[in-house]
């Protein structure tokens, strides 16, 4: 098993988006796959998972705000 690593945020954003792409880029060729093959509800599973992907990588590299309390 791998020790913790700590990454200072550039390092972590940077990491973040990296691994994102290469999910990313493998879930567009497998989606590209299934369309050609015909398999639509495949095909539209595959657009969501890339666009979750997508969606969560933003969500990791965004710095988090706390709500303002009034």
């Amino acid at each position: 098993m791998k020790s913790a690593q700590y990454l200072s945020a550039p390092n972590r954003t940077a990491r973040i988006l990296r691994e994102s792409a290469i999910v990313a880029r493998a879930i567009s060729r497998h989606r590209r796959e299934t369309a050609l093959k015909g398999r639509t509800d495949e095909t539209h599973a595959m657009v969501a998972l890339y666009l979750g992907v997508s969606e969560m990588a933003l969500g990791l590299t965004q710095p988090h705000q706390q709500p303002d309390v009034a």
